[in-house]
């Protein structure tokens, strides 16, 4: 009787461990905002992540005629993409882009100045580049 209440508590006691392990490790999963890396030199950005749910920018200065390449392939979750500078109208925006969506094209800069890359991911994973060509 004793051994079988013993093995009861120790089997409760055991359970409760076991889920309140797991709950803590789901809560820190969540409160994850970035796990992967950023480069960032002067004329590129790019963002690689196993999971990101933040936004994150990043400013370059570009010439009028210069072209900045990007490209991007999403794994998981959704991504908004925005160039332009402040108060400015915006070059290119792209907004819920989803799992599995890739991308590989040239934005054409009208206008000399400083132009902000934002990225704004949720529950996401993949990759995102950006890579200034100076015009001739």
């Amino acid at each position: 009787m004793i051994r079988t209440r013993k093995k009861t508590i120790l089997l409760t006691v055991l359970i409760v461990v076991i889920l309140a392990s797991g709950i803590l490790t789901l809560t820190m999963r969540q409160d994850t905002k970035f796990d992967g890396d950023r480069i960032s030199d002067p004329g590129h950005f790019a963002l690689r992540f196993d999971r990101m749910n933040m936004t994150d920018s990043e400013t370059i200065v570009l010439q009028e005629g210069d072209v900045l390449h990007v490209s991007w392939q999403i794994e998981k979750g959704f991504v908004d993409i925005m160039i332009g500078q402040k108060n400015e109208e915006v070059v290119y925006q792209a907004n819920d882009r989803p799992a599995g969506d890739k991308a590989d094209f040239y934005v054409e800069i009208p206008k000399t100045g400083a132009y902000t890359i934002t990225v704004s991911a949720r529950e996401a994973k993949g990759e995102i580049d950006f890579l200034k060509i100076e015009s001739e």
